[in-house]
């Protein structure tokens, strides 16, 4: 299956415009459970003064998941590398951020297309190999509630609200935001 999808996020409770992506992937179904999917993101990031940190991720993962009655849980493990601002400066051509990522998801289906679900996703950041001062370790951890909704066989809505809580990081910060977002399968 190929998909496209779309995400806008506002940060401090939903009151500011923080950060939009847009990213195209490949899905492989290796068993009934398991699945491997690519994807390439390109995005955008609101800096604290007016201007944006353009940034281009790359993700690769495996995603378990196991039906029991009206639930759903699923379990990635997803390596993610980032470049930011890339050619913008003497460190826009060096890998930014290589992290790896565990999210665990339960969903419930409902009636009527609609599907809500929580997650948590630990990151662990491998920032040594890049950086002279680097760190490896736990540096970010997020909580989820969302509501996916089913517009047609190919199209899904999704709306969420997520706690961030960053820490070992140059700036501690909790953020908590508001995220839109639209995704097209294709070749199912």
């Amino acid at each position: 299956m190929i998909h496209l999808q779309t995400q806008s996020r506002f940060i401090n409770n939903g009151s500011q415009y923080g950060y939009s992506y847009f990213d195209v992937g490949a899905l492989s179904k290796i068993s009934k459970n398991l699945r491997f999917t690519f994807n390439y993101i390109f995005a955008d990031k609101k800096r604290n003064d007016p201007s944006f940190s353009y940034r281009q991720q790359f993700e690769g993962y495996f995603t378990y998941r196991k039906k029991v009655g009206k639930f759903v849980f699923f379990d990635r493990l997803l390596s993610d590398m980032q470049f930011k601002d890339y050619n913008a400066d003497a460190q826009g051509n060096r890998l930014r951020d290589f992290y790896l990522r565990n999210k665990v998801t339960v969903r419930y289906k409902l009636p009527h297309k609609f599907t809500p679900y929580i997650a948590a996703e630990a990151y662990y950041k491998f920032d040594c190999m890049y950086y002279e001062r680097g760190y490896n370790g736990f540096n970010r951890f997020r909580v989820f509630y969302g509501l996916l909704y089913n517009l047609s066989e190919n199209w899904l809505a999704e709306i969420s609200y997520t706690t961030e809580y960053n820490h070992d990081a140059k700036i501690p910060t909790n953020n908590y935001m508001l995220s839109f977002g639209l995704v097209r399968k294709f070749f199912q």
